[in-house]
């Protein structure tokens, strides 16, 4: 086995090119560790105080500190892990040619790495995983059945608006752009930020853009309030275009991921449209990870803690990659989600 510690395994961790997601990327770019497992911060559901007027015979008046909740949360435990037996390093791998003259050790070195680079892709996709659950619910349902774990982590969101059936925007008589406009005032009255990004999952963008209003407003040619000019940023994400008045940019995000019962499901629920800022909305906070090394406990501060050991009654050889990651929003207030379609 590579005489590799976890401090080593670490920096050789923090050196590789971050699995990058487009959730966590736009809404949670930050990061930050902690010496605890659990984590406390203020969560704002601000309101705006003006300061008070007072006579100048007066020394000044008090104002209450108010608009946010301090919350202690237990940081969610990630450990993906990956075994390798004999029958894995004395075999011709994959590709590998038939003659091939390479050692066990070298094909133990090549699977070791691999495996570090898929169990920490695993660990990048539950946290947009988590991402998404905050920002189109506002919480994260956190349950191993296996081991009796079933806790909520809920952070209060509640800025959902879903339309009715006479509200759809497939319709020729509803405008989408008044609702848009409802809420992005009604955010900035609330935070006093605007919006300036807005992800429509693919069955809206379709109604959107053949929407009466919205074609109306795309012919304009002087005013030109909306302009759809689609341009595929990478294979999952398409910048659709730019709606002028509220300076919002449009975008579409077809990414998939394999839910805890093994189906398929769009990182965008369908039916959805999100309303937020570029520059994010929160960040990730990662717990202390603590594990038993040569039979003591370790603890390490950081995002992604490897561990390699061997059991050698059963010949095998395990590599775990343990995170404690939770997203979490600064200002509840801050986004809007829109269930255009509400699915069945």
């Amino acid at each position: 086995m590579p005489d590799y510690t976890t401090r080593e395994m670490m920096e050789a961790i923090d050196q590789t090119p971050p699995v990058r997601t487009f959730l966590q990327k736009t809404f949670f770019p930050e990061d930050k560790t902690h010496l605890t497992e659990k984590v406390e911060f203020d969560v704002r559901k601000g309101k705006r105080i003006m300061a008070p007027f007072v006579s100048p015979r007066k020394g000044g008046k008090v104002i209450t500190r108010q608009g946010f909740q301090t919350n202690l949360f237990t940081t969610p435990k990630i450990a993906p892990e990956r075994v390798l037996t004999i029958d894995d390093i004395t075999k011709r791998a994959i590709g590998e040619n038939i003659y091939s003259q390479r050692t066990p050790a070298e094909r133990e070195n090549e699977l070791l790495a691999k495996d570090m680079t898929d169990l920490e892709e695993s660990i990048a996709r539950r946290k947009e995983w988590m991402c998404r659950q905050i920002l189109f619910e506002g919480k994260i349902d956190v349950v191993d059945e296996d081991n009796g774990v079933d806790v909520q982590i809920d952070f209060g969101f509640d800025n959902i608006v879903v339309l009715g059936t006479d509200e759809q925007w497939s319709l020729a008589t509803v405008d989408p752009l008044i609702l848009l406009r409802w809420l992005r005032k009604k955010i900035i009255k609330d935070t006093g930020r605007a919006p300036d990004i807005a992800i429509f999952s693919s069955d809206v963008i379709e109604d959107f853009i053949t929407n009466p209003f919205i074609e109306k407003a795309m012919n304009l040619l002087k005013y030109k309030n909306v302009v759809i000019e689609p341009r595929v940023v990478d294979d999952a994400l398409t910048f659709y275009g730019r709606i002028a008045e509220l300076d919002l940019d449009i975008y579409t995000y077809d990414e998939w991921f394999l839910n805890d019962e093994g189906e398929d499901e769009a990182m965008i629920p369908a039916g959805t449209v999100l309303l937020g800022h570029s520059n994010g909305e929160g960040q990730i906070e990662y717990g202390l990870v603590t594990q038993m090394e040569d039979k003591k406990w370790q603890s390490y501060e950081g995002k992604l803690v490897p561990k390699l050991w061997a059991d050698e009654n059963d010949e095998v050889e395990k590599l775990r990659l343990t995170s404690r990651p939770l997203p979490r929003p600064f200002d509840v207030a801050s986004w809007a989600v829109i269930y255009v379609k509400r699915s069945e």
